[in-house]
């Protein structure tokens, strides 16, 4: 089986920096990692020395530019993470995945990407959300961004898939 093993280049609409509109709870996101980052956040936040609500500190990572996802991912490392991030970091990311590829450019893009394996390939030690190429972790990695990519791209095949003239003319359950 062939691959795509980083998202750059032509694959870049992959990373969850590539720009896409994604709204939730009433606010537009730029990209999923702005999304991605904006859910980790609980009430208390103190940015600058000031206290700020949720609401205010996710609009604030909203209206950062999609140029500045680096920039998002790097805040979202400093914010107070909510209690049970742990248990709903996966479900997060992948409703962010399944928004950002409900765009239909985006959408065919995904599908065109076949049946290759998709791996998030990077060199700044990610090893949950992708694969680290670097010397140290010499390709090591969960690749969970990959495998939700693959996911979400086959729950869109089933979409697209148009029944045959027997299953029409024949359904399935009808034959009891």
């Amino acid at each position: 089986m062939t691959m795509i093993d980083s998202f750059s280049g032509r694959w870049r609409f992959l990373s969850n920096f590539y720009p896409a509109k994604i709204q939730h709870q009433g606010i537009t996101y730029p990209t999923v990692e702005h999304y991605y980052v904006a859910m980790k956040i609980k009430n208390d936040q103190q940015i600058d020395g000031r206290d700020i609500t949720y609401i205010d500190c996710r609009e604030m990572i909203a209206k950062m530019p999609a140029e500045q996802a680096g920039k998002v991912k790097q805040l979202g490392r400093i914010l107070k993470v909510r209690k049970d991030w742990e248990d709903v970091k996966m479900g997060v990311m992948l409703w962010g995945v399944r928004e950002k590829f409900k765009h239909d450019d985006l959408k065919q893009m995904l599908l065109d990407t076949g049946e290759q394996e998709l791996i998030e390939g990077n060199w700044w030690h990610d090893n949950f959300f992708g694969v680290c190429t670097c010397g140290p972790c010499k390709g090591q990695g969960q690749n969970n961004l990959g495998k939700i990519l693959m996911k979400v791209r086959e729950e869109l095949k089933e979409q697209n898939k148009k029944p045959s003239l027997e299953d029409v003319l024949f359904p399935k359950d009808s034959l009891k």
